[in-house]
């Protein structure tokens, strides 16, 4: 069997002391890819250099997560072009909109929607598939994110992608598969609490799912507290078999040649 990680931040400093130590448990766990989310400007250069010391094996993605659609500017779309001509890039991503206030930090969602239109725009440009995050605020009823975010999407163009992190309700989903893209599903879908999702990606079927772990952050239910790793995509795996009624190696294959297609991999 052969697993991809569709979206992982091996770049994260939790990987400073082990990094070449992970990648080689990866390739014990057959994880043969993994894609390198780089989400920020800074992050960008050092994607490409991870990718070209693990050839073959680590891809670079390159975006500006909402978070950050501050330090969109006409410069650092420039520069983010640049990089997306760069054949090693595959996709463009992380992109979307986050509207999860933290420390008592608002975010401005107007800023987050402009820079959102404005990557989709470069991304139909350079013709690469997208890797969308939306994340919901805080209140349990408030889905205003996936609304906002199926909104701007209606208005683009684009060569379909990941939702990645799919955390959204089943209208949510069918919205999506709807408009091109495919379900990133990590970790969590073996979390406790996280039925509701379960019967998402039960009725959604290995057809539409990529896996991901979105490492460091999000690790499987038998991790959880501690650090994730690409190494663990076969574990949520197979949560993911358990729920569909499929075995693992057809989980694998299906997963495998849908990430291989979306990022266009040899």
């Amino acid at each position: 069997m052969e697993f991809i990680d569709s979206h992982a931040h091996l770049n994260d400093p939790a990987f400073d002391s082990d990094r070449q130590e992970v990648i080689e448990q990866c390739l014990k766990a057959d994880v043969k890819r993994i894609a390198e989310i780089a989400c920020e400007i800074e992050e960008w250069q050092p994607a490409i250099e991870l990718s070209r010391k693990y050839k073959g094996i680590i891809f670079p993605v390159c975006g500006i997560h909402p978070d950050y659609a501050a330090t969109l500017n006409e410069k650092s779309l420039n520069d983010l072009e640049q990089y997306l001509l760069n054949p090693e890039v595959k996709a463009l991503g992380e992109i979307g909109l986050d509207y999860n206030e933290y420390d008592d930090q608002p975010k401005d969602r107007e800023v987050q929607k402009q820079a959102f239109a404005a990557l989709l725009k470069l991304a139909a440009k350079v013709n690469l598939p997208v890797i969308l995050h939306c994340r919901k605020s805080r209140d349990p009823q408030d889905f205003s994110a996936y609304e906002d975010m199926f909104s701007i999407l209606k208005n683009a163009v684009y060569t379909g992608g990941i939702m990645h992190c799919f955390s959204g309700r089943e209208q949510d989903a069918f919205k999506a598969l709807d408009m091109g893209f495919k379900l990133g599903i990590n970790g969590i879908i073996g979390y406790k609490k996280n039925d509701d999702l379960r019967q998402i990606v039960k009725k959604v079927g290995l057809k539409y799912i990529h896996l991901e772990t979105d490492c460091p952050y999000l690790p499987p239910q038998s991790k959880r507290g501690q650090r994730n790793s690409p190494a663990y995509i076969p574990e949520i795996a197979q949560t993911i078999a358990e729920v569909t009624g499929e075995t693992l190696s057809k989980t694998a294959d299906l997963t495998t040649q849908n990430t291989i297609e979306l990022y266009r991999l040899k």
